[in-house]
């Protein structure tokens, strides 16, 4: 009897996890998915004189500390914070723009440890020039698909998983963001049993 429970409740848990594992593949930009694991996004095939560094990184030079700062409380729970970087004519390390659907793209990702202790990414930030929304936009519903929500401002899809949008602010920039919804609620409630704790 133990054992036919245990095989039902095998058989129940596959098809969740097939759904989540589809849910993570719906959003997925080939060098960027939510949940990827900091190693595989930091080794991606990444253009020639590109490169990611990490906050973690043991020979992180001091220069790369103002741009992957992370908030104390963040580093607290193990986050790290990751950026396409180049060096450039001076030396010196400088936020890299690669080009997606033809797009001059900055990104930095958000990587937090999931119950296994293993970082996995939460949150992805691409920067780009304004003029490039709605191009952003089309390359985003053709890897996703009809979004959940549009504005003239924010284009956003959402699955129980994760979620996705691009946004500007009348400014000279356009971000989009992919986002893991389960370990964002997850370090949020970190964050707030820790604020709570001190």
């Amino acid at each position: 009897m133990f054992k036919l429970i245990v095989a039902v409740a095998i058989l129940a848990a596959v098809p969740a996890r097939a759904a989540e594992r589809e849910a993570e593949r719906a959003f997925d930009l080939g060098f960027a998915r939510p949940g990827m694991m900091q190693g595989q996004f930091r080794f991606g095939a990444w253009p020639p004189g590109m490169a990611i560094r990490c906050s973690d990184d043991p020979d992180l030079p001091k220069d790369l500390d103002r741009l992957l700062f992370m908030p104390k409380p963040m580093l607290d729970l193990g986050a790290t914070r990751c950026a396409l970087l180049a060096v450039d004519d001076k030396g010196a390390w400088k936020p890299a723009a690669r080009k997606i659907s033809g797009i001059p793209l900055e990104m930095a990702a958000t990587f937090a440890p999931d119950m296994q202790g293993t970082r996995r990414l939460v949150q992805l930030f691409l920067t780009g020039p304004r003029e490039a929304y709605a191009g952003l936009v089309r390359h985003f519903v053709s890897r996703f698909g009809p979004p959940l929500n549009e504005s003239e401002r924010l284009v956003h899809w959402q699955t129980p998983q994760a979620e996705a949008l691009v946004m500007h602010e009348e400014g000279d920039t356009v971000l989009a963001m992919l986002i893991d919804s389960k370990l964002q609620e997850a370090m949020n409630q970190r964050l707030e049993q820790a604020t709570k704790r001190k």
